[in-house]
């Protein structure tokens, strides 16, 4: 992958249609993924990503 270059998501399935940090959109902002309990969550940043994975219970729909 060359600097600069993000991964391709275009074909990722994610659990949630919102980021669970900030809310937005993950099909229209989605730039990240994390693993949790099995499950592909999807984010709008690196940021975001990083948030949810601090502590992700408090992020996840139960």
């Amino acid at each position: 992958m060359k600097a600069g270059e993000g991964p391709n998501l275009k074909n990722v399935k994610v659990v949630n249609e919102d980021d669970p940090v900030c809310h937005m959109k993950t099909a229209e902002f989605l730039k990240d993924t994390a693993v949790y309990k099995g499950s592909i969550y999807g984010f709008c940043s690196d940021n975001c990503k990083k948030t949810f994975k601090k502590n992700p219970d408090k992020y996840v729909q139960k």
